[in-house]
């Protein structure tokens, strides 16, 4: 379902770790696949310094759907992937492909 949306639209992750100082805030990030937001979770867990077991816990999901979603798996239930991206402090936006082409 991810990477069939990726396909279709940009999608871009905008928000910061709870709790982490806010010069480390990121920026927005392109999504064009699900390995691309694998990686973007994989970062944020990072940057906020916990491990795994610790984030799959405080997210309510289990250690191996983390680690797929780090991992890019492609057929991971949304609901979950969104409730990870909360947890992390993440949002979720989805833009017309070229909107950032289009002026004013």
């Amino acid at each position: 379902m991810l990477s069939r949306l990726a396909g279709e639209y940009c999608i871009f992750l905008i928000g910061k770790i709870r709790d982490m100082p806010t010069t480390k805030i990121q920026t927005l990030t392109r999504v064009s696949s699900v390995d691309d937001l694998g990686a973007v979770v994989r970062s944020s867990r990072r940057s906020a310094g916990v491990d795994q077991a610790t984030a799959a816990g405080l997210a309510g999901v289990g250690a191996r759907f983390l680690g797929d979603l780090e991992r890019g798996k492609p057929n991971l239930r949304l609901g979950l992937v969104l409730q990870v991206l909360d947890r992390l402090g993440l949002e979720l936006w989805v833009a017309p492909r070229g909107w950032r082409d289009r002026g004013p």
